[in-house]
């Protein structure tokens, strides 16, 4: 779980580096400068109130507000950057910069196409498809394999208002089964979307089933107390015949095709902290002929997992960044093996990650796709 420091005391301390940057900044606006030498009090009150304003928008640290005011003062430091290197420069360079420039309105023009952009980004639901091969048997020689993950519906980009659409695609698709990565729902999902999306999940009935491991959202990481309980998504998964895999490995048939295919279940490592079953202890056996995929909400342990024996890693959780710097923070530091798409990890095993059948907090994306994953796996001699 993540600690108060990281959850709270961090957006608290960037909310006010942001407001010395604004306020120094808004000092600079056309409608304001015009005041400085003839109305002191006004010159600098002013840019306060215009403060207030943005703080009153990005009250909330995990809310839309603070985005605008983290790209907004994003755009202001590179133009205080190219501003200043335009100033040592000087001549035409400086007059043309401080004419596109506007004293700063143009980084507000920046944040308001920025975050319009982001929006229809958020909520263009794609489906991105992959195409793997095997020398093991799969049931009719191929396998149509669809990840639904971190869906978070509600506050995100899909609610129960785009159910409609997500059955017609995923109808169109096709799959022989069904993987839930885990996030399908979080604390802020009121129980409306719960209900009508279990519902949903109930008419779907591919042959090879529909499977499912939790995330660290599901029910673990909670900002605030869910709408639901563990007994109520159980209960809910039973009547919709969504299996659930907590740290279990589960042989499925599509269909009434005796070819098997073995899915496995691994508990979140941000719940467990990484106490949890290896991937050896869940494949005890290592390497067989049995086609092998296993679903981990997160992708930590991707080379183990290919060791143990798994031909198809499934996770989520990133969202492919969604809110810039967020994907490059995690590449830097190393916190996913993998932020998005899909890598080799050995000639008999890939790994994807999706980035989301959905949004997380609000309906704004800058980075990765909200995106159905499809993943086409055929049979070829060995």
């Amino acid at each position: 779980m993540y600690g108060h420091f990281i959850q709270f005391t961090i957006p608290k301390i960037g909310q006010a580096l942001v407001a010395v940057v604004l306020y120094l900044n808004f000092l600079k606006l056309p409608f304001v400068a015009c005041f400085a030498g003839v109305y002191p009090a006004v010159y600098l009150l002013l840019p306060l109130l215009l403060l207030a304003v943005m703080s009153w928008i990005g009250r909330d640290p995990l809310g839309p507000g603070m985005i605008v005011n983290s790209h907004l003062t994003g755009l202001y430091i590179a133009g205080d950057i190219v501003g200043l290197l335009a100033r040592a420069i000087g001549g035409t360079v400086l007059t043309v910069w401080q004419t596109i420039w506007m004293g700063g309105l143009l980084a507000w023009v920046g944040t308001a196409a920025m975050m319009l952009w982001s929006y229809f980004k958020a909520m263009c639901l794609v489906t991105t498809t992959y195409r793997l091969q095997t020398t093991k048997p799969l049931p009719g020689g191929k396998l149509r394999v669809l990840q639904i993950s971190d869906l978070h519906p509600g506050k995100g980009a899909v609610d129960r208002k785009r159910i409609p659409e997500l059955n017609r695609r995923i109808r169109e698709l096709n799959p022989d089964m069904i993987l839930f990565t885990g996030d399908i729902f979080d604390e802020h999902v009121e129980r409306p979307d719960f209900d009508s999306f279990n519902a949903f999940f109930a008419t779907l009935d591919p042959p090879g089933g529909k499977w499912f491991v939790l995330g660290n959202h599901d029910l673990f990481h909670h900002w605030r107390e869910p709408s639901y309980g563990r007994a109520d998504l159980e209960g809910a998964f039973a009547r919709a015949h969504i299996r659930i895999l907590e740290d279990v490995s589960q042989l499925a048939y599509v269909g009434k095709d005796a070819t098997p295919v073995r899915i496995v279940g691994r508990k979140d490592w941000l719940y467990t902290q990484g106490n949890r079953f290896t991937p050896a202890q869940l494949m005890p056996n290592g390497p067989d002929n049995v086609y092998t995929i296993l679903l981990d909400h997160e992708p930590r342990e991707l080379k183990a997992d290919a060791a143990a024996g798994a031909n198809l890693i499934l996770s989520g959780h990133t969202h492919g960044g969604q809110i810039w710097p967020t994907g490059l923070v995690a590449k830097l530091f190393r916190y996913n093996e993998l932020n998005y798409g899909m890598k080799q990890i050995t000639p008999a095993c890939a790994a994807i990650v999706s980035g989301g059948t959905g949004t997380w907090g609000y309906k704004i994306r800058t980075e990765g796709k909200t995106e159905l994953v499809m993943v086409e796996i055929e049979q070829k001699d060995a």
